[in-house]
């Protein structure tokens, strides 16, 4: 609940550290595009637009007003600034199912190659393939996910264009549409994800290898199939743990992918939310984010017993 409560708190100070605000930076781009504007009907309008949206209230006025909103059932952020009268949780409700897609996609796909690499490689400690993937896993934990999204935009959807390079569907989202957009960022997020889990599997199962019950194992001469099920059993917490706790990154990741793509996703929402100083919007989308990063370490913790009795919450 503490942390909770300090990164909602956190959420609502950020945008508001920057100088300005929506509605003076609203009147100076409708400045910019009318030029016949008065001096005096700018006024009129940047006080109209600071009434309205109660700009022109304290901060703690306006934190005040937000903690009731986001302690209400379901959370209210208001009305979006730019989009207005339309409100900031229908535009999140909008995005939050693409990202969910494609965070939850990309990191299954990942997690599953993480573990077949990690206990191969861990198996064949010092073989050649075991060489060759650990420079490569640390080569590729140093990839940006914008650069490499900027790559694949430019040899598959520009020089190759056997893929689109952008949003998340053509006209109408059938599936076909859906699943052919998603292949570059999806791709994207896969290749930037694998090498962490790969990383944490191979020292888990190392461990796990040189325990005393793998000698008892050997001993027993136990196929490799069980014998290989059992080592994988006892080396998924720790990857399982590194998998959750990763969210955060993980989330922010999506984000900047999704704005590369053009994808439809919070990603998108955000950044225009930040450049169009929309506080309710933007508010919403870092709510939402916070939401799925606490759930997630919450689901790591449920899961932990399942996947090892040696865990226990009972006293």
């Amino acid at each position: 609940m503490i942390i909770f409560f300090v990164t909602v708190t956190i959420n609502f100070i950020l945008p508001r550290l920057e100088p300005g605000n929506f509605a003076q930076d609203y009147i100076a781009q409708l400045t910019r595009d009318i030029h016949d504007i008065s001096p005096a009907t700018q006024q009129i309008l940047l006080q109209h637009l600071t009434t309205t949206f109660g700009l022109d209230q304290p901060v703690y006025v306006q934190y005040e007003r937000y903690l009731v909103q986001l302690l209400s059932f379901p959370p209210n952020f208001g009305f979006s600034f730019e989009f207005y009268p339309t409100p900031a949780w229908q535009i999140i409700s909008i995005a939050l199912p693409w990202t969910l897609l494609l965070v939850g996609s990309s990191q299954i796909i990942a997690w599953v190659i993480g573990i077949v690499l990690g206990v191969t490689m861990a198996t064949r400690k010092g073989s050649k393939f075991d060489k060759l993937l650990q420079p490569l896993n640390i080569s590729l934990l140093t990839i940006p996910a914008f650069w490499l999204a900027s790559v694949f935009i430019l040899v598959f959807a520009i020089y190759l264009r056997i893929l689109p390079a952008a949003t998340a569907y053509d006209i109408t989202p059938t599936p076909g549409s859906v699943l052919l957009h998603m292949i570059l960022p999806l791709s994207v997020l896969v290749i930037t994800s694998v090498p962490s889990h790969v990383i944490v599997m191979r020292s888990a199962a190392l461990e796990v290898l040189q325990s005393d019950f793998v000698l008892a194992m050997k001993a027993q001469g136990l196929g490799s199939r069980l014998f290989l099920r059992r080592v994988l059993k006892n080396s998924l917490l720790p990857s399982l743990t590194a998998l959750f706790l990763s969210f955060g990154g993980i989330i922010g990741g999506v984000y900047v992918v999704e704005f590369t793509f053009s994808y439809p996703g919070l990603g998108g929402v955000l950044a225009n939310a930040i450049f169009a100083r929309d506080y309710p919007v933007l508010q919403a989308a870092l709510y939402m984010t916070v939401v799925v990063v606490l759930l997630a370490n919450l689901a790591a913790d449920l899961l932990y017993p399942l996947i090892d009795p040696r865990v226990s919450y009972a006293r």
